[in-house]
């Protein structure tokens, strides 16, 4: 027997849109913190961040019956998230978490070096679409088509804002003092994390 653990997103979104509360539970478990992280990043506290979590899964659970398995499960609940954050950042227009919240809830894995944690926290401080492209393509290794469609922008779009974000990235690193060597050497990367 397969477990709800072995299955595709699409084939538990279906258990799921049927009633199946333990399919729609290993969802939530699946990507709880990779949108907890990704909401965290745009809103000023864990509470708003938890709230947005909180009502994606429960637009998601609503909507289920009328999701597609044609589409990616993860762009669509990354679609409400994003869109959820959008409008709560122009509800409340908060500063940003602050970089010790943002670091306690974003640790990085083990095997992450620590450029990589020194790069993320710079990310972190750019303006938030450029954050948000960068943290969608590297961190959630999303592709360009799949971040155009949560963002509701074009493919080429996407491009072009992922290319401007990327050379504002390494012009800002090039001023700074104790990683600049590595990241000209091209020794530092954003990484990208697979689950």
């Amino acid at each position: 027997m397969v477990t709800n653990q072995q299955q595709s997103d699409e084939v538990l979104a279906r258990l799921a849109a049927t009633g199946d509360r333990a399919a729609f539970n290993e969802l939530v478990q699946r990507y709880c913190r990779p949108l907890a992280e990704f909401a965290a990043a745009r809103l000023t506290t864990f509470q708003d961040a938890e709230d947005i979590v909180q009502e994606t899964f429960l637009r998601a659970y609503t909507a289920m019956g009328s999701f597609d398995p044609s589409y990616s499960l993860k762009n669509w609940l990354f679609t409400i998230a994003y869109r959820l954050v959008v409008s709560e950042y122009r509800k409340k227009r908060p500063d940003r978490l602050s970089e010790q919240a943002a670091e306690a809830l974003t640790e990085e894995t083990e095997s992450a070096s620590p450029q990589s944690s020194w790069l993320w926290n710079e990310v972190r401080k750019m303006k938030t679409s450029d954050h948000d492209i960068l943290w969608l393509r590297y961190k959630q290794d999303m592709e360009i088509e799949d971040i155009a469609a949560v963002m509701g922008k074009s493919a080429s779009g996407i491009r072009v804002q992922l290319h401007r974000a990327r050379k504002r990235l390494a012009k800002k690193m090039k001023g700074a003092d104790n990683h600049t060597a590595a990241f000209q050497n091209g020794t530092v990367c954003l990484e990208r994390t697979h689950s």
